[in-house]
């Protein structure tokens, strides 16, 4: 019976010591979030470069598109579809080049976004739609969530690695 008090104590202290060591980490974490946290004209710099991707995406040319993403092969595009995972600046370019290509075209309206930066890397993450305009003015809109990797390059920010996804019903 001694054995079993001493065991049940033993791992009531832990529990204790854990459950204090988790919210001093949530702490420091949240403290750490605050450092992070730039000056607005930062978030206006990369949601206006953001929106730039629809006007470069409205071009439909590929080269132009292909400007936007870092140079780099370490590049990554994650579609909403099954299978749409290009990593790398050929496949990337491949994908982009059915894009371009589709009758229709892609845009994005983000609404609310979420943007971190830290000096030349930020992440964003936003929920809006998909939105595809045909050439007869039609217009469709899908709900869509983009989160991003974003890395600066002289005065430019470059999508480093992009995921597309479309919420289903909860």
């Amino acid at each position: 019976m001694k054995t079993v008090t001493v065991h049940l104590l033993q791992f009531l202290i832990i529990c204790i010591l854990t459950v204090i060591s988790e919210k001093a980490a949530v702490a420091q974490t949240a403290q750490q979030g605050a450092d992070v946290r730039q000056d607005q004209s930062s978030d206006h710099e990369i949601l206006k470069w953001f929106y730039r991707m629809n006007e470069v995406l409205a071009t439909k040319d590929l080269e132009t598109v292909m400007t936007m993403y870092d140079d780099t092969e370490d590049i990554i595009v994650i579609g909403s579809d099954s299978g749409e995972v290009f990593v790398g600046r050929d496949r990337v370019k491949l994908f982009m080049k059915m894009i371009v290509s589709m009758p229709f075209v892609f845009s994005f309206e983000m609404d609310r976004p979420v943007i971190t930066q830290r000096q030349n890397i930020a992440w964003m993450f936003s929920d809006g739609n998909m939105v595809h305009t045909r050439s007869n003015g039609k217009v469709s809109k899908v709900p869509y969530r983009i989160t991003a990797v974003l890395i600066k390059k002289g005065n430019e920010w470059k999508w480093k690695m992009f995921s597309g996804s479309i919420p289903r019903s909860e």
